[in-house]
């Protein structure tokens, strides 16, 4: 399928018409001979399918190509309708995008056409400044064109909610999700024995009550003696079992407090898992509801995998107010990397338009989608490599208006 510089036809799905098409050429006087040309407007096509600049000096014809997975710019040169010695010919073309700096395309010859040095990315919307040297005339062409883009006004803007942020640099933290359940740790759980074989006189605490450290939990008559002693709590914590009654002998343990304080988080890792951890990386816990998250830290991996190839990882967690209750399902999402990028978005901004990534930028009240290369992502951050310059204005939310109003239109069009 052919390709021109005003529209490049990448699917039948997405067609979009130009904003303006004019093209306007105009050569300079010099005083080496240089031929004096005329300005002239033309949007007919040339034979190879492409776009033609005309102009009493020399004709050119622009043709956008697909090869080897870039877009290249190909141009032909004609005179008095017969092509010129492609050997002769020189062009540059300055291409001026929305909220971009300019960037200078250049040329080089390659079989009867020049073919630019670098890929020429969507979207298609832009100013052209074009400037050929020919057999020693100069001649320059003007060619703007836009799509893919729609305008609103402030109110519209308002109306949708639509909030926008600056593209900038920024690390982007690799995490992997890991599924725990809430434990106690192993040094916040006692067992209250009795030091004496005797009968249980009174039984002070019950099951789920907080006691302090010092607090009295049970009164013991000594088997032997016939003396009454107490039992005391040896920490700060909660009853969570109690194993006899008053007129029981006592001769084990009568009860457990466990401190829940601090717990942990016992960690299911798989094999792909496990090549990435490391002691001290930080991590993010948080209940299979999201009602709240708290920061911990890899503290502890086993050294070896279970019968069903999972290996036991350890985080460990505040517990001030009990939320995290021992047996609860949590997931955590583990940092295992970090992304410095040159730019970054945040990932609410990503909306798939024509099949492809894409974000939309905003230049006072213009609007327009930029396809986009990702790289590194999580949940809040996503790295662009390719498709939006540092500092562009971007659309973070509602931006799927933004999409219904281009796809709505087919073209730019003003509210």
């Amino acid at each position: 399928m052919n390709k021109t510089l005003i529209a490049l036809l990448i699917t039948q799905l997405f067609t979009l018409p130009f904003l303006s098409s004019t093209a306007m050429a105009s050569a300079n006087h010099h005083a080496e001979g240089h031929e004096q040309g005329h300005e002239d407007e033309h949007t007919q096509k040339g034979p190879h399918g492409g776009f033609l600049l005309t102009n009493n000096t020399l004709n050119l014809e622009l043709k956008l190509t697909q090869f080897a997975g870039n877009t290249e710019l190909r141009i032909y040169g004609f005179k008095n309708g017969k092509a010129v010695d492609i050997n002769q010919l020189e062009v540059t073309i300055n291409v001026q995008r929305l909220s971009e700096a300019p960037k200078l395309i250049r040329f080089k010859a390659e079989g009867d056409y020049l073919v630019s040095t670098v890929s020429v990315n969507e979207p298609h919307s832009f100013k052209l400044d074009v400037m050929a040297r020919y057999k020693g005339a100069e001649i320059n062409y003007h060619y703007e064109q836009g799509e893919g883009r729609t305008t609103l006004s402030e109110k519209a803007i308002e109306r949708a909610g639509i909030k926008t942020d600056i593209a900038k640099a920024g690390s982007v933290e690799l995490t992997d999700t890991l599924f725990g359940v809430i434990a106690p740790t192993a040094q916040s759980t006692v067992e209250v024995m009795a030091p004496y074989t005797g009968l249980v006189n009174d039984i002070f605490v019950s099951i789920g009550q907080n006691v302090k450290k010092g607090d009295k939990l049970a009164s013991i008559t000594n088997r032997e003696t016939l003396q009454n002693y107490t039992i005391k709590s040896p920490i700060t914590g909660v009853i969570t079992e109690q194993y006899l009654k008053r007129g029981e002998l006592a001769s084990s343990a009568l009860m457990q407090i466990v401190n829940l304080e601090t717990v942990w988080v016992e960690l299911s890792a798989f094999p792909d898992n496990i090549e990435k951890l490391a002691i001290g990386q930080s991590a993010t816990v948080y209940d299979l509801h999201h009602h709240l998250n708290a920061q911990g830290e890899v503290f502890y991996i086993a050294p070896m995998m279970s019968g069903g190839h999972i290996a036991r990882a350890r985080i460990e967690l505040k517990n001030p107010d009990g939320h995290w209750r021992p047996g609860m399902h949590v997931n955590s999402d583990i940092s295992t990397a970090k992304v410095d990028t040159a730019v970054r978005v945040k990932a609410i901004a990503i909306q798939e338009f024509n099949g492809k990534p894409s974000v939309f930028i905003k230049s006072g009240n213009v609007f327009e989608v930029r396809p986009v290369k990702l790289g590194a992502k999580n949940s809040e951050w996503v790295e662009v490599l390719e498709g939006l310059s540092p500092n562009s204005e971007y659309v973070t939310e509602n931006s799927y208006v933004i999409k219904a109003d281009i796809l709505k239109s087919g073209a730019s069009h003003s509210h």
